[in-house]
């Protein structure tokens, strides 16, 4: 007699490849959804936002963009608090490494095409490494088809797709509306589409408030949805 199936649990993480910590809080559900594979049947998606939609399309310089924001002081506090961070999550990071501040709308077109070839996970890692890692210019069509290439995903496609205006009226419209869901900040997690916190959580805390959370709430009957 066969043990019964896991029950479902969708992931939803909104987050945007051009923040540090979305990238640190990448790392931990990494990391958690290592332990709730065993518990779980997991659906993980990765949803638009975008840090700056109003972001030239050729980027603005990162520096300066920061100066204009923050203080030294307040860059040193924050770039201080995200290596900390990024250290207990296990990852390697430079914040001051990228000079561009990309729009991230055609970034976001990609992830949501990678869904499509179940690729989504490899390409957002594959992005933000790209960023975090390399410094590439995430607003590029080139460097975005080629990382995603590298991802499994097929490059003279994704260049077509690119050069067209597929998609780009729905990723702004997702990312508006979380925003006016109330996402203000970045990494948030929604958990089975009803319950959701923001924060780049170390793992093992990321992991109990997903079981917290994944406890009060019931997944969606996706069969509905169609």
């Amino acid at each position: 007699m066969s043990e019964p199936s896991k029950p479902l649990l969708i992931l939803d993480m909104v987050s945007d490849p051009v923040c540090p910590w979305c990238y640190v809080g990448k790392r931990s559900l990494d990391r958690a959804l290592m332990a709730l594979s065993f518990s779980n049947n997991l659906m993980v998606r990765y949803r638009p936002y975008q840090l700056a939609p109003d972001a030239p399309k050729e980027g603005r310089n990162r520096k300066d963009y920061l100066a204009a924001k923050f203080s030294a002081e307040q860059l040193d506090q924050m770039h201080s608090a995200l290596l900390e961070a990024a250290r207990v999550a296990g990852l390697d990071l430079d914040p001051s490494l990228p000079e561009i501040a990309p729009n991230t709308l055609d970034a976001h077109r990609v992830i949501r095409w990678a869904h499509e070839d179940n690729l989504q996970r490899d390409v957002v890692e594959a992005l933000f490494d790209a960023y975090w890692k390399h410094g590439l210019d995430l607003g590029s069509h080139e460097v975005l088809a080629a990382v995603a290439a590298e991802a499994g995903m097929d490059k003279a496609e994704l260049l077509a797709r690119l050069g067209s205006v597929e998609d780009v009226n729905d990723v702004k419209e997702e990312a508006q509306a979380f925003r006016a869901g109330g996402v203000t900040g970045v990494p948030t997690f929604i958990v089975n589409e009803q319950a959701g916190f923001a924060g780049a959580l170390p793992p093992d805390q990321l992991l109990e408030t997903i079981r917290q959370v994944a406890a009060e709430t019931e997944p969606p009957d996706l069969e509905d949805e169609d």
